[in-house]
């Protein structure tokens, strides 16, 4: 900081120099003396002060990083709790699909998949009727979603016989009854082909999970370690490998099933 002292000297006819003490405001700055002639009515002073400088040193351990505190370029993208919650949903969306691949049994989510279109636009059956059990055999779709359901009973009865799932339902006044027929060998094994391709399906979801989790760490390369990395896609190969291996069991146990 420069301090601007302004002195005030009487003009003399003669050069009279004489030491003037110029005390700054700052008391531990120590007296400047200056030079000043007499003949000059005034003269600046500048004079400099510094701030004591200290050579206490800090004491006590640095405290330890907090993770939560870290930046967001060091946090990583993948989510291990995130992707083990999709592949748990692809799993329990092929067990609900296996469990309307009924052989000889009534069964009300057999007709689960099935889709209709009215009016161009495509509903799920369960949205537009009640679906129960009438006898060991047989289920009865009753619509409870259209004012005139007698309307669209037509329309349901022929997206039953093109769902693909061998059913031939029978219109009655109020309801459609839906016969399920005894298994015969033709009839298993298309139940069969049916549920290899579902289970291809959930198989196909386990690689779009992983695909998501390599593709994140692709990114998380950028600032982790390379060692962080590997260990973490030994980790998704890990979880990969074993949501397939639950879907080839769970397909096993169906055809099983179904062959029995």
């Amino acid at each position: 900081m420069n301090t601007l002292l302004r002195v005030i000297v009487p003009a003399a006819t003669s050069i009279n120099r004489q030491f003037v003490q110029a005390p700054l405001i700052f008391a531990k700055t120590q007296p400047t003396w200056r030079i000043v002639d007499r003949n000059v009515p005034s003269v600046w002073i500048s004079a400099r002060s510094y701030a004591k400088k200290t050579n206490k040193k800090k004491t006590g351990s640095t405290p330890a990083l907090d993770v939560n505190e870290t930046s967001d370029q060091t946090v990583m993208l993948f989510d291990e709790k995130a992707m083990n919650t999709r592949f748990s949903q692809a799993i329990n969306a092929l067990k609900e699909q296996f469990s309307a691949l009924r052989i000889g049994r009534a069964n009300p989510a057999i007709l689960d998949t099935v889709r209709v279109h009215i009016e161009d636009v495509s509903f799920s059956l369960r949205d537009l009727a009640q679906v129960t059990i009438r006898d060991p055999q047989t289920l009865l779709s009753v619509l409870t979603t259209f004012d005139f359901a007698e309307k669209y009973q037509a329309i349901v009865d022929k997206s039953i016989r093109e769902a693909g799932l061998n059913l031939n339902p029978v219109l009655d006044s109020k309801f459609i009854r839906v016969p399920i027929p005894k298994p015969t060998k033709e009839s298993r094994d298309k139940m069969a082909k049916m549920a290899s391709q579902v289970a291809e399906q959930s198989k196909s979801r386990v690689r779009l999970v992983r695909q998501d989790g390599m593709k994140q760490l692709k990114t998380d390369a950028k600032t982790q370690s390379k060692d962080d990395i590997k260990r973490t896609e030994k980790l998704v190969q890990t979880l990969t490998d074993k949501y397939n291996k639950e879907v080839d069991d769970l397909l096993k146990l169906k055809l099983k099933e179904i062959q029995s």
